[in-house]
């Protein structure tokens, strides 16, 4: 390795911001030759003669102001697997982004997109150009941040959110289970303007006492290893209290929150503010929290509009979000027609298995088939062993041991916190300030990397609802004549 490029891979590692992360991942690429890379159109993982072909037409038919066949053209464009155009190995090349020519084609469809919102269309009425931009957002979808549990590690997707903010790439549709429940909570009850200030001056200022170990006594009287009531304080001190609709109203993002049943005939819940607009977030986060021996079970409680507070589906009792659904695609699909997902996975139990995805080589194919092989064989043998011993004292914990073990904790896109043995120890502890700035600075870091493909994947998706706003101002202002 040249000494220039130690001291870039040095300066990319000390970066502060993603502005200077990117101007060195630039120089990077340039001194490795990848830049060429980026300027040819040629490769074999997307279609891109199909690409050139659409941009060619849509320049075309836009400069000659066809705009009933460019409305044509453009529902074929959006169509979000069009030449291969998402694959992800498009990203693991160069650093500072994958070939122009598909920030050409986004630049195209996003002008597209901006002029046929803003220009009227020969045979169509502003409530059908409406219906036709609301269908193809529909059908496009929306994308979802996914946030894991991770006890402490957890802690880190307070810098995933933070990157993704300042990057103005944060989904306006957030999922959290356990420590991510914790996170998200605490971004989706905070306006853009008080969001603004969190992450420019309140990081330091977070309450991080969220653990405290009982007394061998307690431990024995109560049957649990820690007091639920600091996760309580914790969660109270840096969410405040609101109901999962309140929270909506507040910020416009959409939380959403998973809890396991104890109960083996009961499913898990996403709670969010269409399944529980009532529901009380800090109730639901601490339930989410609610790791099996660690933590007991919670009753969720609701808060009614007339201010009262009271139990929500009194009969049950709820634990760790991570135990049926860490990661909730399907529910979130059904729910929000999310069809993209970015994860930021932070769970003890997972990390060591992953760190192969971003790997080539022989090497990353054993590591990957090796884990596979864990994956598969820990959730026969579980499956197996809830059977055998189904209505014995153990059933439920092995219930509860099948749905982790057979869960898939990883998304479209991926930011994983960086596996490192030594970090296991402090996985259950309460950081001091330093530790904190820590969890948040490896959270940007991690995240910085991934911004060019998350930018480009949900670029279409963050448009239609500014388009889709901009055809209802001319339907307004039409009705007002």
């Amino acid at each position: 390795m040249s000494r220039q490029k130690q001291t870039l891979n040095q300066a990319l590692a000390q970066a502060s911001t993603y502005q200077e992360w990117l101007s060195v991942a630039q120089a990077l690429d340039e001194h490795d030759g990848l830049m060429d890379w980026r300027s040819s159109d040629a490769s074999a993982f997307f279609h891109e003669s199909l690409i050139r072909d659409h941009i060619q037409q849509m320049q075309a038919l836009r400069q000659s102001s066809d705009f009933e066949s460019l409305a044509v053209l453009l529902q074929e464009s959006v169509y979000r697997h069009l030449g291969e155009l998402n694959n992800p190995e498009l990203y693991q090349y160069a650093r500072s982004g994958t070939k122009h020519i598909v920030t050409e084609y986004l630049d195209e469809v996003e002008q597209v997109m901006r002029t046929l919102s803003e220009q009227s269309i020969p045979n169509m009425s502003e409530p059908q150009k409406l219906a036709l931009f609301e269908q193809a957002e529909r059908i496009y979808g929306r994308p979802a941040l996914m946030l894991s549990g991770g006890a402490a590690f957890g802690i880190y997707h307070l810098g995933v959110t933070k990157a993704l903010w300042e990057a103005n790439l944060l989904p306006t549709i957030l999922a959290g289970s356990s420590m991510g429940a914790i996170v998200a909570a605490a971004v989706c009850n905070r306006s853009n303007a008080e969001l603004d200030v969190f992450y420019a001056e309140q990081m330091e200022s977070i309450h991080r006492q969220a653990l405290r170990w009982r007394s061998p006594k307690a431990m024995l009287q109560q049957g649990t290893l820690m007091d639920e009531r600091q996760v309580f304080e914790h969660i109270i001190a840096n969410v405040g209290s609101t109901t999962f609709g309140e929270a909506y109203k507040r910020s416009g993002r959409v939380l959403n929150i998973s809890v396991s049943p104890t109960r083996t005939h009961q499913k898990p819940r996403v709670l969010n503010y269409l399944t529980a607009p009532d529901v009380l977030v800090e109730y639901a986060a601490q339930a989410s929290c609610a790791v099996p021996l660690l933590f007991a079970p919670v009753a969720l409680q609701a808060r009614r509009s007339n201010g009262q507070q009271m139990p929500y589906m009194s009969t049950e009792t709820w634990i760790d979000g991570t135990v049926h659904g860490d990661l909730p695609r399907e529910r979130l699909a059904r729910l929000h027609n999310v069809n993209q997902t970015i994860v930021s996975q932070a769970n003890p139990h997972v990390i060591p298995f992953i760190t192969h995805k971003k790997q080539r080589g022989i090497s990353a194919v054993g590591k990957h088939v090796v884990s596979s092989l864990i994956h598969t064989s820990s959730a026969e043998l579980l499956d197996i062993g809830r059977h055998v011993l189904q209505k014995t004292p153990l059933s439920p914990l092995l219930d509860q041991a099948h749905a982790v073990a057979a869960q898939t904790y990883l998304g479209d896109i991926n930011i994983q916190f960086p596996f490192s043995p030594k970090a296991y120890l402090k996985v259950i502890a309460n950081p001091n300030a330093a530790g904190l700035a820590n969890y948040i600075r490896l959270g940007e870091q991690a995240t910085w990397p991934q911004i060019p493909m998350i930018n480009d994947l949900t670029r279409i998706s963050r448009v239609f609802p500014e388009c889709v706003a901009v055809i209802k101002g001319r339907i307004a202002a039409q009705q007002t004549f």
